[in-house]
Order: structure tokens, then sequence, then C-alpha cells
């Protein structure tokens, strides 16, 4: 039984090696983004200033957009930006074992590590440090075959393991190893897998950043343009002396809104395409 876990997996570029061979490495990844970094780039020149109040946005201010563009993103691709721990349970079922071995399409993609992948005839997760309750098998992690952009993961015997003494070693000294002999064909939520999915601390690819930027952007300048922009003029007279100064006011607000909804479009269906996959899974 193997107690650690699967080497970490790079998201981006999948499977990377860090070996650029001396090349120039190029900056794919960024930390999230900050207040700092919208008031310099997507906010760039923009008052953030009540025009009626004279408050001064704040940065807690922005922070909460920010933390509601995450969740809007982690909601729409399935991924997660700080790595997540996921407990699940799937079906046994003895096809999967002999015909496809065990691919099992987890619940969520981006997988980062597989800490555990056992079989357990209980209703709860064995803990990771006492293994208590015990599970009756935990597959070696030298066996996990993992999938990590597609969310999904198979059992491959280690080199010298047959097919046949493989599956019958599954449940070897189980007391329930009647589902074998008697041709039962399977078991509900007797396989426990145990994995995270995210991005690895530092590692958030730049695309993923900028999109989480501009839905934020949108966010603030379509709940806050109007206090900062309300009049397209305005006008002062002292003692017949008058001066008169004209600005966009809304409309400008609404323009950038419209350019930022586009850049989101572009920038969503980059990242549909590449983190989204769909699967076709059937049997003969």
């Amino acid at each position: 039984m193997s107690q650690s876990q699967t080497p970490t997996i790079s998201q981006f570029p999948l499977w990377e090696s860090n070996d650029n061979q001396g090349a120039t490495p190029v900056e794919r990844y960024e930390t999230m983004v900050s207040p700092a970094d919208m008031k310099r780039r997507s906010l760039f020149g923009i008052p953030l200033k009540s025009f009626l109040t004279g408050e001064t946005v704040s940065d807690e201010t922005l922070q909460d957009y920010i933390n509601q563009s995450i969740s809007e993103v982690e909601h729409s691709l399935d991924i997660y930006i700080t790595p997540c721990e996921f407990q699940e349970k799937h079906d046994y079922n003895r096809e999967f074992f002999t015909w496809s071995y065990a691919y099992i399409k987890l619940y969520h993609p981006n997988v980062v590590t597989v800490k555990q992948v056992a079989i357990s005839f209980s209703n709860s997760f064995p803990d990771p440090i006492t293994q208590q309750p015990q599970p009756a098998l935990i597959f070696p992690n030298e066996y996990v075959h993992i999938l990590p952009q597609e969310g999904a993961l198979q059992l491959v015997p280690a080199v010298g393991t047959t097919i046949g003494g493989f599956v019958a070693s599954v449940f070897f000294g189980v007391q329930f190893n009647a589902l074998w002999f008697s041709q039962i064909m399977n078991y509900p939520g007797s396989l426990r897998i145990t994995y995270t999915a995210g991005f690895q601390p530092g590692k958030i690819p730049a695309l993923i950043v900028s999109i989480v930027e501009t839905i934020a952007a949108i966010k603030f300048l379509s709940t806050l343009g109007p206090v900062l922009f309300p009049h397209n003029s305005v006008s002062i007279g002292i003692d017949g002396a008058s001066q008169s100064t004209s600005t966009m006011g809304p409309l400008f607000m609404r323009q950038r809104v419209e350019e930022l909804k586009q850049q989101l479009e572009q920038q969503m269906a980059t990242a549909k395409g590449y983190y989204q996959r769909s699967f076709l899974i059937d049997y003969i």
C-alpha cells in the first residue's frame, strides 16, 4: 500500500518538464490580480472618485469585485484558481478493470495530484493519516495514470503484474470476496478517490488572471460608472462670466464596458477551448 501521492502535474503547458534547454523563459504565469493591478491596467485613467460625495473607491471595494469574478470564472469553466482537495465515490464495475483499465471520469478536471485510490465497503472515507476505517485495498500510486486536463484516470498494473492477477488481487483477503466468485459485476460507491484539482501556487496562467480582471472591471464600471460620471456637462456662472465643460459622461463608461465585454468573449472562447472537454463513453 502506498501512502504517497502522485507527482504534481504542471497544468500549462501540460506535462511541462521545466527543461527549456537554455531558452529565454516565457512569462506564462501571473499572481492573481489585485486592486493595484486594476488601477494601472483595466481602470487606468478613470477617476475613482464619486462626483456626488467626493469619496474615493477603496481597495476593499475593488477586491470584492475581484472575489466575485474569481467565483464566476470557477463556475463558468469548472476550474479552481487555488488547489482544492476532493473525495469522491465511484462504482466498482468489473468491466472497467478487465476492458478499460478502470477508466474513471472524475467530477472535476485540471487534476494536480492524486493522493489515494482505494476500495472500501464503508460509507466513510479512510482518514488519510490514521487510515481508520482501513480500506480493503489501496492501489499503489505507481498504478495511477492521470489524464489531468480531462479529469480522468486509469489504473495500469506495474511491470510484471498480469491483468488477471491484478483484478483478482483487488478482492484478495476481503470478506466480500464473493463479489468476484459469485459473478457479481459491480458494487456501488466502493471506489474511493482523493485528489487535488486547481493550479499550483504561483502558476496561474496569464489568460485566467486576465479573464478575472476583465470580469471585475465590467462589474465595477457597470455598477459605479454612473456615480463616477453622472453628467455630460457642467456650467459655472459668476457675475456675468460663465464656464462650461462637456464630457462623454455615462456614455464613456458604456463604451468602455462594451469594449471589455468583447474582450471577455474572446478570452472565454479561448479558455473554454482549452479547459473544457466532452466525453462519450459506451460499451459494446
